[in-house]
């Protein structure tokens, strides 16, 4: 008698979903600079200097979430990656 096929367990995080769906406008926008993302949401895109002041508001807005930071590429580094 087989025993039934474990299903294997996917994750998925709504902040890479995030990032993931919008990196075309993203870089559109804003390559070069950097986005803060927390509870699936867009906390805002800064420089590097701007970073701490924008992780503060996210863990304020989403203090049970980890914020995603990320760097958002220039479009030429895309092609080059493409």
């Amino acid at each position: 008698m087989k025993s039934p096929r474990k299903k294997a367990q996917t994750f998925f995080d709504p902040n890479d979903g995030y990032f993931t769906r919008h990196l075309q406008d993203l870089v559109k926008a804003h390559g070069g600079k950097w986005a803060v993302i927390a509870g699936g949401h867009l906390i805002g895109v800064g420089t590097e200097e701007q970073l701490n002041k924008l992780s503060l508001l996210a863990r304020k807005r989403y203090p049970k979430d980890i914020p995603l930071i990320t760097p958002i590429p220039r479009r030429e580094e895309l092609e080059c990656i493409l």
